[in-house]
């Protein structure tokens, strides 16, 4: 190969090395991943729900109160959406409830056992919407959360320290309609009387209620008539009673009435501390019987918000254990200190299983297994 093309070739040969390392290099690329954001970095809706009051409303003083208050506790706390419609009757359940239902609501609640069977058509109708029954349990449904309270246990308290407490020996009680429900009350009111006879050696008597009779518990068939809640309070007084425990809500306030004009006697109130919802009876509230729904409402709000859970199938049942009821004295008025040590022991053994505060016959019929 002669000189010529030999220099040729290495000008060549150094041309495309000097292009090669002139020449712009490639900018490395980095992949971009996007991440997509957690579940609780999603912004979510809150729940919405929507309560179906009994005839009793807003107002009543009494548990419809309590569930409006767990609501409006979880409206403060997590921003959800609350609403209600009052039933005038047990003929606004059914359309009240599917207008529950046509507002699109995430959960609706139905108050009261009268309501049950509207209730249930709702539930098993509308499978992808989730109910809460307050008073309303045992159903197994996977949309459904059941809400009970042994209300007998806290009642029990009463009726004993009742006992304890009157000057006739005579007790009264009475409720607006009858049901598995308002029993408890009535039974835990009679069975607590009973055993403080046992204990005491006395013969307090209770009018209104018997366990072996229990169909024909004294009732006035309604939940807003204060005057029949009045005139059957002033018989059971003139039959004896000094110390009477309606199991009608606020409605039975009439005995409280009734007590303040005669100048003698004292009423337990029920669901909610009545020494501070109806203050204008305080001198005749010997205690209230608490029945704390509100907790319970509240909870299912909360797993919704802050989870997304809910408990279906399952009952969320109010127990002294639990601190969903207990018997709340009025400490303006002067008990014993012996008859309160008394009524503290028997509501930890009750607590503790040891006594279950309710009649063979009402453990039989609704607390056996």
């Amino acid at each position: 190969m002669s000189k010529k093309i030999l220099l040729i070739l290495s000008i060549l040969v150094i041309g495309s090395m000097f292009f090669a390392a002139c020449a712009p290099k490639e900018e490395a690329t980095e992949e971009v991943v996007v991440e997509e954001p957690t579940e609780e970095e999603v912004m979510k809706e809150p729940v919405s729900a929507c309560l179906v009051t009994d005839s009793a409303g807003i107002g009543d003083r009494s548990f419809n109160d309590a569930v409006w208050k767990g609501l409006e506790t979880a409206e403060a706390d997590f921003g959800s959406k609350i609403s209600y419609i009052e039933s005038k009757s047990a003929d606004d359940y059914g359309p009240n409830i599917q207008a529950c239902l046509d507002a699109e609501a995430d959960v609706v609640i139905c108050v009261g056992f009268m309501m049950g069977d509207a209730c249930v058509a709702a539930i098993e109708a509308n499978p992808d919407t989730k109910f809460v029954g307050v008073d309303i349990y045992g159903l197994d449904k996977p949309n459904f959360i059941g809400i009970d309270a042994y209300m007998e246990q806290s009642s029990f308290l009463a009726g004993y320290l009742a006992a304890g407490m009157s000057e006739t020996g005579v007790l009264g009680t009475w409720t607006g309609f009858v049901g598995p429900v308002v029993l408890s009350f009535m039974d835990g009111f009679y069975t607590g009387a009973m055993e403080y006879n046992a204990v005491h050696g006395t013969d307090v008597k209770v009018l209104g209620y018997d366990p072996a009779d229990m169909d024909n518990a004294a009732n006035i068939a309604s939940w807003d008539d204060i005057d029949k809640g009045r005139s059957i309070s002033e018989t059971q007084m003139d039959n004896g009673a000094d110390i009477i425990y309606g199991v009608c809500g606020n409605v039975s306030t009439a005995a409280a009435a009734a007590m303040q004009e005669r100048g003698y006697g004292y009423i337990f109130g029920m669901d909610q501390d009545w020494t501070v919802t109806n203050p204008q009876y305080a001198d005749q509230i010997l205690g209230s019987a608490l029945k704390n729904m509100h907790v319970a409402v509240y909870e299912v709000m909360k797993n919704l918000e802050e989870s997304g859970t809910f408990a279906g199938g399952e009952d969320y049942i109010l127990t002294l254990a639990n601190d969903g009821t207990s018997l709340k004295l009025n400490e303006s008025i002067d008990i014993p200190e012996d008859l309160k040590a008394e009524v503290d022991a028997l509501a930890e053994q009750i607590a503790a299983g040891e006594l279950t505060g309710c009649s063979e016959e009402f453990f039989t019929l609704y607390r056996s297994e």
